[in-house]
């Protein structure tokens, strides 16, 4: 990923940012903050962020929002901690209020230690339900090594 630029500022949900590889050219791609400062239990670690990233890309810094839906996610939902905005790979361009239809009617994630599905909160899921992540926190190179996977390139190395 590209640094575009840091930010110390507490984020929402709802945020919208930008970030750039590489592999997408001139153009910026997107995620969303979906849950924030989340507590222990209900991620991998206290005080972490549920995001989506997004397939979507434009020369546009801002998106048009109407594009940014849960059937172009680039990779599944993620936990990530505030190092992506404070090295300055993500950075927020706008902030809208999530709506109905904007967010998953699910969550889904793979727990390595439990061996088991848990939802976004922790709690044991029946079955794996598609897109289905690991219940663990991404740092921004394996969230870099995840979108070059997706991008079908190989992963930058940095």
């Amino acid at each position: 990923m590209e640094i575009l630029k840091s930010s110390r500022r507490k984020l929402r949900e709802g945020d919208v940012f930008a970030f750039r590889v590489p592999q997408a050219g001139e153009h910026f791609m997107f995620g969303r903050v979906i849950r924030v400062d989340m507590s222990m239990g209900d991620s991998p670690m206290p005080g972490e962020n549920l995001i989506y990233l997004y397939g979507h890309r434009s020369k546009e810094k801002v998106p048009e929002l109407g594009a940014l839906t849960v059937d172009d996610l680039l990779v599944p939902p993620k936990f990530i901690n505030w190092q992506p905005w404070l090295k300055g790979f993500f950075e927020n361009v706008v902030h809208a209020p999530l709506e109905d239809g904007e967010v998953l009617p699910w969550h889904c994630f793979y727990d390595p230690v439990r061996k088991i599905y848990v939802n976004d909160r922790g709690d044991v899921l029946a079955e794996r339900i598609e897109p289905c992540g690991f219940f663990a926190l991404d740092s921004y190179l394996t969230l870099d090594d995840a979108i070059s996977e997706a991008l079908g390139v190989a992963p930058s190395g940095d």
